[in-house]
């Protein structure tokens, strides 16, 4: 990995982005973080939510009923998931839906950048028997008419590219190459395509203000909009609105790397061998999506929506009074799920509604006190 890396730094000119070194570090095949080795769980380098038991598969399996509700009760509907991981999520959903008798969709699609994860998740959908059928990405899937799509820790993998402030000007922050290894260096010119950020934010900033932004979430929400004709998207990750990512004592910005379950921020370290992410500008995510016809309509802590999901609360109840071993593990792990001080504070969930989709589906009854879409949408009453 480093040699690709040198290499491609030295016919760059001694410096490329820093997204093009996310994109090797992550992606490159058979090289990159994720086509490597298996990162996610206890024999990984972190969990996610749909690692710590049945509450995130229940959670949006009571999202997704009540969007095919809203969308009119289609027999013939898409479920789509994005990012998915082990493949553990989407057949714990699917577990749901027959566990409650909601009707199957008659198309399942699984989209997965890693050819390695998808391998796994391969493995995973024919152990439990679903067919599912799996793409590399969101351009090469055809359109759903009546499609909802979700995803968890998505866009945090996105690449990003880097800023910093220096003397009341914005210089690009990429990766050049020092002795044996990569290392910071700021390009010479001023940054001329930098990131859509209120200026009053930008004049805050102290000097040598250092940040990130996610350029890729407009074509993202591009393709999720091509994809998802007529329909509904729930996105969750980790991130902020642009008020709150982009204060002024936030002067290192957001990216980490994690490894053996340790976060650092050292993401230049040991290229291919651990995983590197950003927190999601919720904001900037809503307006991407508003430009391609996808129109935010809820926006909430993780914790509000998993603590008022009907399914959640039932299997809450028929934990709370068994000592057994295996029914506090879950009820611990519920609590990392929804508490401010484990995830539920953090991670945010956004729901977007495709402009072909009637006023109705804006969001379930039981989040109705829990919007929080102000926060990113500041016109939202209006919207």
């Amino acid at each position: 990995m480093r040699s690709i890396l040198h290499q491609r730094i030295i016919q760059a000119g001694g410096w490329i982005p820093f997204d093009r070194y996310m994109q090797a570090a992550l992606y490159e095949p058979g090289l990159g973080y994720y086509e490597s080795a298996d990162v996610f769980g206890a024999e990984g380098d972190f969990v996610t939510g749909a690692d710590l038991g049945p509450w995130l598969a229940k959670g949006f399996a009571d999202l997704i009923t009540w969007g095919w509700q809203a969308l009119g009760r289609p027999s013939e509907w898409t479920l789509m998931e994005q990012g998915g991981g082990s493949g553990a999520l989407l057949c714990g959903v699917l577990q749901e839906f027959a566990a409650q008798g909601m009707p199957m969709p008659a198309r399942i699609v699984a989209v997965e950048a890693s050819a390695r994860m998808r391998k796994r998740q391969e493995q995973a959908y024919r152990d439990a028997r679903i067919p599912v059928e799996q793409a590399s990405a969101l351009p090469a899937v055809e359109p759903g008419e009546a499609c909802i799509l979700f995803c968890n820790e998505l866009p945090d993998a996105f690449p990003v590219r880097c800023l910093v402030k220096r003397e009341e000007v914005l210089y690009e922050r990429g990766v050049g190459w020092s002795g044996e290894a990569p290392a910071w260096e700021v390009a010479p010119e001023p940054l001329t395509d930098g990131p859509r950020i209120d200026p009053a934010l930008q004049q805050a900033w102290p000097e040598g203000y250092a940040t990130e932004w996610n350029p890729r979430l407009d074509s993202w929400q591009r393709d999720v909009a091509r994809v998802v004709r007529r329909g509904l998207v729930f996105c969750l990750d980790y991130g902020f609105s642009q008020q709150e990512y982009y204060r002024p004592n936030r002067i290192d910005g957001t990216l980490m790397a994690h490894y053996r379950h340790q976060a650092s921020g050292d993401v230049l370290a040991d290229p291919g061998s651990r995983d590197i992410t950003a927190h999601v500008d919720f904001t900037s995510l809503a307006h991407w999506g508003r430009i391609h016809g996808l129109q935010s309509t809820g926006f909430m802590s993780q914790g509000a929506w998993l603590a008022q999901s009907p399914s959640v609360q039932t299997h809450i109840a028929a934990l709370a009074g068994s000592a057994e071993a295996a029914a506090m593990k879950q009820m611990a792990h519920a609590k990392r799920l929804l508490l401010p001080s484990g995830m539920g504070e953090l991670f945010k969930l956004l729901i977007q509604r495709t402009d072909g989709v009637g006023s109705d589906a804006t969001l379930p009854s039981f989040l109705g006190h829990f919007n929080r879409l102000r926060d990113i949408v500041p016109d939202a009453a209006s919207a």
